[in-house]
């Protein structure tokens, strides 16, 4: 194993922690209770791509924001709400797993069908996600870390998951594509993004624990194979 991937390795890796090297104390101030509780799972999130669900206390989290144990649990009351308010704040609107919807004067717009509505481009619209994704490599590192553990189904995360492929295609299925004709079939559009998303997945995975991949090259090189010439040539 090379000195980076060690490096990776150990920045991701368990063990108890009391708080992120370096991290002073938070300051305490006073804050409205949604800046707040966007500040904990800001917090919360950081922490835990590092040290993984179970290697953050409670204290950690609240003297990283600047409040007493009693405090932090007067908006969190257990480690299965905080890892709740870390999935709500940053997942369960999509747009880090998913990316958010394209607009109606969004560059990725590339066509009109019959009503008029706007047809967007599906390669375009991963290509961007990867994009906003490797500026936040410790939104991927959580995301990857809690993975791993949710397998276990008396995680927190576990149902979350667990049902990720099924709240991933709901969600594609509600922007319209600009799509070559045998993906017009929902069935095999249904593959296609489950077959995305794992080679998503892959790419965030090889990025993270091999420094020299870059996740955008890596995405670069695989969309040729899944949106292949010329079938796509007209959609992308």
């Amino acid at each position: 194993m090379s000195d980076a991937n060690r490096k990776t390795t150990s920045r991701a890796g368990g063990g108890q922690v009391g708080r992120l090297p370096g991290r002073p104390i938070g300051a305490r101030q006073r804050m409205a209770p949604d800046e707040r509780r966007r500040q904990i799972a800001q917090v919360a999130a950081q922490m835990i791509a590092y040290y993984g669900t179970y290697g953050v206390s409670m204290q950690a989290i609240a003297d990283a924001v600047g409040l007493t144990l009693p405090g932090l649990r007067h908006y969190v009351r257990t480690r299965e709400e905080l890892l709740s308010l870390v999935i709500q704040v940053y997942y369960d609107q999509g747009s880090f797993t998913f990316g958010s919807k394209p607009g109606e004067r969004d560059e990725l717009a590339i066509g009109r069908d019959q009503e008029g509505h706007p047809l967007y481009s599906l390669p375009g619209y991963l290509r961007r996600l990867v994009k906003e994704n490797a500026e936040r490599m410790v939104l991927v590192m959580l995301f990857m870390h809690l993975a791993v553990e949710a397998h276990d189904p008396a995680h927190p995360a576990h149902e979350y998951y667990r049902n990720r492929h099924a709240r991933m295609i709901d969600f594609m299925d509600g922007i319209r594509w600009k799509l070559p004709e045998p993906y017009r079939d929902r069935s095999a559009f249904h593959r296609l993004i489950r077959t995305v998303y794992c080679t998503m997945d892959g790419v965030q995975i090889q990025a993270l624990t091999n420094p020299d991949d870059d996740m955008i090259a890596l995405w670069t090189k695989a969309e040729p194979i899944l949106f292949p010439s010329p079938q796509w040539d007209d959609c992308r």
